[in-house]
């Protein structure tokens, strides 16, 4: 698993933007319903093949940031 910081407050448009981008640069990805927590945290969950990439904005450790079954290195060049 891959894990990358993006910010280091929670911030929403700083979430949206992350998920077009990987929207963009990524192809062939399943978009799951955006998932809102009881703490107002959102988590975006996208699926290719076995491989998921979880975008979240989590507002209990003030962060956001994306796990991913792949690198993502290679799409953001």
């Amino acid at each position: 698993m891959c894990d990358y910081n993006i910010c280091n407050q929670s911030d929403e448009n700083i979430f949206y933007k992350q998920c077009l981008a990987i929207e963009k640069h990524i192809p062939n990805l399943d978009k799951d319903s955006l998932l809102t927590d009881v703490d107002n945290s959102l988590i975006q969950i996208y699926r290719s093949g076995k491989n998921t990439i979880r975008v979240y904005n989590d507002v209990s450790i003030d962060a956001v940031y994306v796990k991913s079954d792949i690198p993502l290195e290679p799409f953001f060049k």
